[in-house]
């Protein structure tokens, strides 16, 4: 969808995540002047590769000059020194990299308004991870937290001329080693232990989903200069809103560094505040309390619109001495509601006082390279979730906190975030030092986020609780240190996260662990959310969802392989076959090709070829997932959130994905679209008789006809019936409901199917097809030939299609850049089907490597 290779995108657009946040801050008293050009990568002592054949040559000693953001192995990359880590099994000849200490160096000059600068701040963002910062020698930090930003004074530093920022990383290895051996325990984690140490992305060390690379990494380095004051912090706290009036508490704290007087500005939408304050040096708090009137109030992009207030604060002192800052404020009550009931305990939000169900997927990182990360793909992730009527993303405690224009976005595009602190499947330590540093992290990031309307959770931990409690890690230790390694999960997640984001968010819940019962927990269906991994792990069939629904849906999934083309991208022919050295690489679950072709078995004919194969898994996970979507969504308000694990891949590999690393949808994106429409409709055969459920997520109610329609495989209609039909929204109902000898007539279901189509009152047309039986057990005819028609559109391609017999799950594919609109859907006998291909290639380009497939051409 975004492009045909992993390492696309040029690392520096990423600046733009940097200083277009959501906070912006212009002034003629504060300057900032970037250090991200020019930087020399080097490795640390003399080495070389371990055997020739791992590298493409031998690394110089002198290094290699590049910008930031970079990691040492993209900079080798883009040296071609080694070639793309992701290609074949490159991942594995490239592990050796891991124990190296590495050295950045920038060498600047400080003109006479820096060097004049009454106040002269380094600020380093990202830093991945144990490092020394020198400047002109002298030692200034030790930065050993990736998720914090790192500033210090360089008063009288400063040199006019060749400054020289040199910055010494550690092997993070070699360092996690040393804290292990003084440990009193080992602790557990999956992966790796001793990870536990470090406060950098745990998914660095390998997942079920992704490659192993421990690299040195720097996203941005720059000079703060001011002379008076600067704007330390402002926070919109939203006291209370309603429909009639919102009260808000503009808290403003500024450091200034003389006596001034200053006039305090700020406009909230089309109000406008002044007042004149005098500033003492140190700290200066001031807060503006402001109603609205009639608030337009923040929405989900499928409740309402998203609207953002403009909000800005300037300080104006004598001598052009100013300061400004702009933001976006969503005006909005988001709560997490947990009530005892009859039957258990409830576990969702309610925004602006409505209940919502959540409909939407785990995130994890966008790329494994955050310099790969542009802001054109994270917006294309994000208006993909909001293609597929998603209302909510969880960004996955195992990655990293999302920058500040992935926020920004979820703000504009009416997405709710599930935000989890960056803990994941592992006991953490329970030292001063550990615990104060993850404390400043916490900090951080909660005011950083806290302004942000999308903002719906903040969640501990991924699956900590439920690890000790149940993934057999306490017997290998003495009581003492089993309560020793439980007191710290206590401190982190008990008491100082909970503190932090109760003392600095803006009254954002939150939640302890997630899930928060184990799986094996009959509570677990009854109160809080849910991971539910009985299918894929454990075997069970796909019905497991119908007969086990909980409260709230966090983590659920099923694997599939990425997009042919994506295959092809990184493998040569002879490594396309399932169990191939480099496709087995290409997949981290041990048991994961195993399980997708036992699966398979069950309800389809063995494919005839891998590349068949890779396009049958993508149906098999998009049927089990849809069949879990719609069993959630049928059980409303008793289940009231589903998140699919997940919607994304960080390279290309076989996974639990929607789409894979390029950002080609999957089947399962497609399928996830239709099943969080705000129209859910839903068919399903009851013992003998055939029904139609509905759920409206729509605040109003609509008037609906709804048409249910039985053909067989050639486009003979064997019946057709209708009805209408008031759908209200929340609770689902069955609205349509005939006994299946009723419309089947006597036909053989294995060569019948069902459209059913819902028209709902002045909007677009919902259509779903419906099949009697697996679709191994169909008799699907033989694909005749069909001739695509071509035309060209403002927006790309368009493709009409028509076929004289059923083209069940017919999937598109080209080799140029860009989307259709519709894939893996089934063309109905003799109906006109158009498909957009969104793209800039010239359609000449495109019918060349047009391609199509469907089911019965598997087997």
């Amino acid at each position: 969808m975004f492009g045909k290779k992993h390492f696309y995108f040029p690392h520096a657009q990423f600046l733009y995540l940097f200083f277009l946040s959501a906070h912006q801050l212009m002034s003629q008293n504060l300057s900032t002047i970037s250090l991200n050009d020019y930087w020399n990568f080097r490795p640390s002592s003399t080495l070389s590769a371990p055997n020739r054949d791992d590298m493409g040559q031998q690394m110089s000693l002198d290094g290699y000059n590049s910008g930031l953001p970079n990691s040492m192995i993209n900079v080798l990359f883009e040296k071609k020194v080694i070639e793309d880590p992701f290609y074949r099994d490159n991942e594995e000849k490239l592990k050796w990299l891991e124990n190296i200490n590495w050295t950045f160096e920038k060498k600047f000059d400080a003109d006479t308004k820096l060097m004049s600068a009454k106040n002269s701040d380094l600020i380093l963002k990202g830093v991945d991870t144990y490092a020394d910062v020198f400047l002109n020698d002298i030692l200034l930090l030790k930065p050993n937290n990736l998720f914090r930003t790192w500033r210090v004074s360089v008063n009288n530093l400063l040199k006019p001329t060749e400054n020289i920022l040199r910055i010494e990383f550690k092997s993070t290895l070699t360092k996690e080693s040393f804290f292990n051996a003084n440990s009193f325990v080992e602790y557990p984690a999956i992966p790796q232990n001793t990870r536990i140490f470090t406060r950098k992305a745990g998914f660095h060390y390998g997942w079920d989903w992704g490659p192993r690379f421990v690299s040195a990494a720097l996203e941005d380095v720059h000079l703060e200069t001011w002379d008076q004051f600067k704007l330390e912090d402002i926070n919109f706290k939203q006291v209370s809103i309603n429909s009639d009036k919102a009260i808000i508490q503009a808290q403003v704290s500024i450091l200034a560094n003389v006596s001034t007087t200053a006039d305090i500005n700020i406009r909230f939408g089309t109000q406008t505040f002044t007042e004149k304050k005098t500033l003492q040096p140190g700290i200066n708090n001031y807060t503006k309390e402001i109603i609205v009137l009639s608030p337009q109030l923040w929405w989900t992009h499928n409740l309402g619109t998203p609207y953002l207030y403009d909000a800005v604060v300037d300080v104006v002192a004598p001598y052009n001495n100013s300061v400004s800052s702009r933001q976006k404020i969503g005006l909005r009550t988001i709560e997490l509601i947990q009530e005892k009931d009859a039957k258990g305990e409830t576990f969702y939000f309610k925004l602006n006082g409505v209940p919502v169900f959540a409909k939407g997927a785990n995130l994890i990182p966008l790329h494994f390279f955050q310099e790969r990360v542009t802001p054109k793909f994270t917006e294309e992730i994000i208006q993909s979730a909001v293609e597929s009527n998603m209302n909510m993303l969880r960004v996955w405690g195992g990655g990293i906190y999302q920058t500040d224009t992935f926020y920004d976005l979820c703000d504009e595009k009416g997405v709710l975030v599930w935000q989890d602190f960056m803990y994941a499947c592992a006991m953490y330590p329970n030292d001063e030092d550990f615990l104060s540093n993850a404390k400043e992290e916490a900090i951080e990031q909660v005011k950083r986020l806290r302004n942000h309307a999308s903002l719906a959770l903040w969640c501990g931990n991924n699956e900590i609780d439920e690890a000790w409690h149940n993934w057999g890690w306490q017997p290998r230790f003495t009581p003492d240190q089993k309560d020793f390694i439980w007191k710290g999960y206590e401190n982190i997640f008990k008491k100082m996260l909970p503190e932090v984001v109760k003392g600095y968010s803006n009254n954002t819940n939150y939640h302890e662990s997630s899930p928060r019962y184990g799986r094996y927990d009959k509570k677990s269906y009854t109160e809080g959310d849910n991971h539910d991994w009985f299918v894929w792990h454990d075997e069970k069939p796909f019905e497991h969802f119908e007969q086990h629904v909980p409260r709230f849906m966090s983590e659920y999934g099923f694997q599939s392989l990425p997009d042919w083309k994506t295959i092809e991208s990184f493998t040569q022919p002879a490594d396309r076959s399932l169990q191939s050295p480099v496709m087995l690489l290409h997949q981290k679950h041990g048991k994961g090709n195993s399980l997708m072709r036992k699966y398979m078995d069950r309800q389809y004919k063995t494919p005839n070829s891998f590349k068949n194969f890779a396009y049958v898994s993508q149906l098999v996970q998009a049927e089990g997932i849809r069949k879990a979507i719609e069993a959630h969504r049928k059980q409303m308000p008793y289940c009231m959130g589903t998140l699919y694990w997940q919607m994304n891949d960080v390279y290309p590999v076989a996974s639990w994905s929607s789409m894979d690393n390029t950002g080609r949808w999957k089947a399962l994106q497609y399928y996830v679209r239709d099943a969080y429409n705000n129209m859910l409709v839903s068919p399903q055969v009851e013992k003998d008789s055939f029904k139609v459920t509905l759920v409206s997520d729509s605040a109003d109610e609509t008037d609906t006809e709804i048409i249910v329609q039985v053909m067989d495989f050639y486009g003979k209609t064997i019946f057709m019936d209708g009805r209408r039909a008031q759908i209200k929204s929340g609770a689902p109902e069955i609205f349509y409901g005939k006994k299946l000898d009723e419309i089947l007539l006597g036909y053989n279901p294995a060569a019948n199917f069902v459209i059913v189509t819902v028209i709902p009152y002045n909007k677009n047309r919902i259509e779903r097809t419906f099949f009697f039986t697996s679709p191994k057990d169909l008799v699907l005819p033989t694909p005749k030939s069909i001739t695509p028609v071509f035309s060209t559109t403002e927006d790309g391609v368009l493709i009409t299609l028509r076929s004289p017999v059923l083209l069940k799950n017919i999937c598109l594919s080209t080799n140029e850049i860009g989307w259709f609109d519709k894939n893996y859907f089934d063309l109905i006998p003799n109906r006109e089907t158009n498909i957009l291909f969104k793209t800039k290639s010239k359609i000449e380009d495109f019918k060349k490597s047009f391609e199509w497939v469907s089911l019965a051409n598997t087997f």
